[in-house]
């Protein structure tokens, strides 16, 4: 059976949260996004703080995004088939015959991911339009996120 929609939401939240916690703290503590924050809140009129504000605000964005896209593509080909997120939520990621990805075909389903992300999120928001609730990265690369007591889908 597919999982539910509630379940990939929260299991996305639960995964992307602490990976982009990390990544902000990394900027703030290392890379001096502490100062940028200072000059961006108090810039008076000022415009450069507000685009140095938004250029590290981006970085920030799209390493937390990679470091999810890896973090997923390790996780959901090992024999868990799924990420803390979805494990904490009782659900996988398998292929169209209910079988485990391998690492290969996980890195594909992964990168497919950047589509969605650079069209405005779409291929990401279509999960809870579609069916079968699949997401443009599932539908290329023909996979289901299934809930774990059935390992299969309907």
């Amino acid at each position: 059976m597919t999982a539910d929609r509630q379940k990939r939401f929260f299991a996305y939240l639960i995964d992307i949260i602490p990976i982009s916690l990390l990544v902000f703290g990394f900027f703030y503590f290392f890379l001096g996004f502490d100062i940028v924050l200072e000059k961006y809140f108090n810039r008076g009129g000022d415009i450069q703080p507000r685009i140095e504000f938004v250029k590290q605000r981006n970085w920030i964005r799209d390493i937390s995004f990679f470091v999810w896209i890896v973090y997923c593509v390790f996780m959901e080909s090992s024999v868990t088939q799924a990420t803390l997120g979805k494990m904490a939520m009782g659900i996988k990621v398998v292929k169209e015959d209910g079988n485990k990805m391998s690492w290969s075909e996980s890195l594909g389903r992964n990168l497919s991911k950047i589509i969605s992300y650079f069209v405005l999120f779409l291929g990401f928001i279509w999960i809870f339009f579609d069916r079968n609730k699949q997401g443009w990265h599932d539908k290329m690369n023909k996979t289901y996120v299934v809930d774990k007591k059935y390992g299969c889908f309907d």
